[in-house]
């Protein structure tokens, strides 16, 4: 069942009526970054009254999301990555910095995906190239559909890569070679900004992407087509076929 535009789980409002596809056009936010069209930010009269909506609304006008990434090294010895970022870049631009991160990792990874908030699945090690051949098939419903998580993963003892989509659809990324990241992030334009901030720190809209682009697949039935592809034994929920 698809399920109708629904706020963030932390956040409830009254529901937006036909503005739901069409992005307000809110100038402190959408003139930073370029969201996917199944994400919008409600205005003030559409959120619900909560002690600390003044402080909300405040800091939500002042937002520092933007393009750029936030790093943090890894001072624990005991943790085998070097350092993990997170990374805000215009929708248009995610998967092609998906596929570039995904080239830093070794030929032989691991697929990570699933349903926010539901649990994961981990495949076994499988070619990188088959893996990415795969998840491009759906790469509207990766980048724009809130719905879904995914991403690739090599891991033996002493090193860790990860690289995956989160629900808001910016980039996770932990990593070992740290010069290549900032390189890569300087072809992309990105630079690291201090205090940067993301689309799931404040509250927002959320539709479905089969409202939007009806040729889309549904959350279920990406999965159901990925894990028959990658031999995943399970049951998918409910799949919708097209």
């Amino acid at each position: 069942m698809i399920k109708p535009a629904t706020y963030d789980s932390r956040y409830y409002g009254k529901l937006p009526g036909k503005s739901t596809v069409a992005q307000l056009l809110l100038p402190y936010l959408y003139s930073m970054l370029e969201l996917p069209i199944t994400v919008r930010i409600p205005s003030d009269e559409e959120i619900d009254y909560r002690p600390d909506i003044d402080e909300i609304l405040f800091k939500r006008r002042k937002a520092k999301i933007v393009e750029g990434y936030a790093l943090t090294l890894n001072e624990n010895p005991r943790l085998p990555y070097r350092f993990q970022a997170m990374i805000n870049i215009n929708n248009s631009r995610l998967w092609t910095l998906f596929q570039a991160l995904a080239a830093t990792l070794p030929d032989k990874v691991s697929c990570v995906y699933g349903i926010y908030e539901e649990d994961q699945v981990t495949t076994p090690l499988l070619q990188k190239q088959f893996v990415l051949n795969e998840l491009e098939k759906y790469r509207e419903e990766l980048t724009q559909d809130c719905q879904l998580e995914a991403g690739i993963l090599f891991q033996i003892k002493d090193i860790l890569i990860e690289l995956s989509i989160s629900e808001s659809k910016y980039i996770r990324y932990w990593g070992a070679e740290l010069e290549r990241f900032r390189l890569l992030m300087q072809s992309f334009h990105l630079a690291p900004v201090e205090g940067l901030e993301f689309i799931d720190e404040y509250p927002k809209i959320v539709t479905p992407l089969r409202e939007l682009v009806r040729t889309a697949k549904a959350p279920e039935t990406v999965l159901y087509y990925l894990d028959q592809a990658f031999h995943i034994d399970r049951r998918a929920p409910d799949p919708f076929f097209d």
